[in-house]
Parts: structure tokens; sequence; C-alpha cells
């Protein structure tokens, strides 16, 4: 399922899973998974996540969102911190 959301979004990132007594979902999450989407695509990605609940009724889907996109951004800085000086009196 990752691999067809992903091909949908401009930035995918998978999570672990939450655990269930933080999600409240009486089985275990097997996909947490956050995926960028663009404003003209909203209505192309709600489609395929009911196309794939469909075809895996097993499977319980929950689609929610939007959310800060603070998932894509880089964890570790791409270099070193700049030092702020004092102007020299």
């Amino acid at each position: 399922m990752h691999e067809a959301l992903a091909g949908h979004a401009a930035a995918a990132r998978r999570h672990p899973p939450q655990d269930r007594r933080l999600s409240g979902a009486p089985t275990a999450m097997a996909l947490n998974g956050a995926y960028l989407i663009g404003h003209g695509a909203v209505a192309g990605f709600r489609r395929l996540v009911d196309a794939l609940a469909g075809r895996h009724p097993e499977i319980r889907l929950e689609l929610t969102g939007p959310w800060p996109p603070y998932s894509f951004a880089d964890e570790r800085p791409a270099g070193p911190a700049l030092t702020v000086r004092e102007p020299a009196c």
C-alpha cells in the first residue's frame, strides 16, 4: 500500500507504527505513512485510498490531515550551525 500511495505523492515517509495505547485502535497498526500531496492532487489521492480500502476490506485505512509538512523536514542540518557574533566596538 505504501508504494501505491507514495506513487501519487510529491514525497512520502514511513514512520514507526503507533502503539495501540496511543492510537486507541483495537488492532495493531501495520503502516504509519505520511504523504505530501499538492492541492490539485488531493481528490485523486482520496480516490486511491478509497480504492485500496475496497480491495482490502480486512485492513482499516484511515486518512487524516491536512497536517503541517514537518514529516518531510530533514532531521539533521545540512551543515554546521552558523555562529552569530557581536559587532566589534
